[in-house]
């Protein structure tokens, strides 16, 4: 098993994009706890909404609602720290807004980080997607997109219990509700310019990442890498088993 960082080619002044279902919150600080343990200085945020950090995810959370000077601020933060999350302000049931689609990139070019990573998508902690018209809420200037599917999705039956958005699904695949999400209708969502695609940049290193790949799930997570990498727009398959532990496919 390796890290997400000695799998993924990430460029100099990375602004990476994480969309899809499964897990992108914890993608997102397990990637950023491992570039700040090499000595980059990484921004987590959001176009969406995410819920507060906890101290183990991010131990500082700076709000642009409450800092006049967010740049400012995030300079004189680094210090000793290596990883701050930034958010506009907070909202309803205790989530924090978003950013604008351009400031991410703004903060890359003004704020001293390395490494900007953005969650533009949202699931309700379902295993797999497809986006709305208004989604995902993804920076242009993204280098680096992570698609992420839940493992868990594989070979059931296409219903609201499992898929965020399943109408959207099925409009993409062209499957029904309650037919079976197999290995195949899944590569057709996620190589689709109007599925998993949607809204990233073409010239964007684009991987997919299958999380909770069990043993059980290897067969036919195997013949969706198989399918995924027919895909010009996708760079690598990566699957995990458990946070922070991943294998090339």
């Amino acid at each position: 098993m390796q890290l997400l960082t000695e799998l993924l080619a990430i460029p100099n002044q990375a602004l990476i994009s994480i969309i899809g279902a499964g897990g992108k919150t914890t993608t997102m600080y397990t990637l950023a706890r491992e570039l700040a343990q090499r000595g980059k200085r990484v921004i987590t945020t959001t176009t969406t909404n995410i819920y507060p950090p906890s101290p183990q995810e991010s131990e500082i959370c700076l709000l642009i609602s409450q800092t006049p000077d967010i740049f400012k601020s995030i300079q004189n933060a680094w210090g000793q720290n290596y990883h701050i999350t930034v958010a506009s302000h907070p909202i309803a049931q205790g989530k924090l807004a978003g950013l604008a689609p351009d400031q991410p990139y703004q903060m890359l070019l003004t704020s001293g980080a390395d490494v900007v990573i953005v969650e533009a998508d949202g699931a309700r902690h379902l295993h797999i997607k497809a986006p709305a018209g208004h989604e995902p809420v993804v920076p242009p200037e993204t280098n680096l997109a992570l698609i992420l599917i839940s493992a868990e999705a594989i070979n059931w039956p296409l219903n609201g219990d499992i898929a965020h958005r399943p109408e959207c699904i099925a409009a993409v695949t062209g499957i029904s509700f309650g037919d079976t999400l197999t290995p195949g209708v899944i590569a057709t969502l996620m190589t689709n310019e109007q599925g998993a695609l949607k809204g990233l940049p073409e010239t964007a290193h684009t991987y997919l990442l299958i999380t909770h790949a069990t043993q059980a799930k290897l067969e036919s997570i195997q013949e969706l890498a198989r399918l995924v990498r027919h895909s010009s727009r996708i760079t690598g398959v990566l699957a995990s088993a458990q946070p922070g532990e991943w294998f090339p496919l």
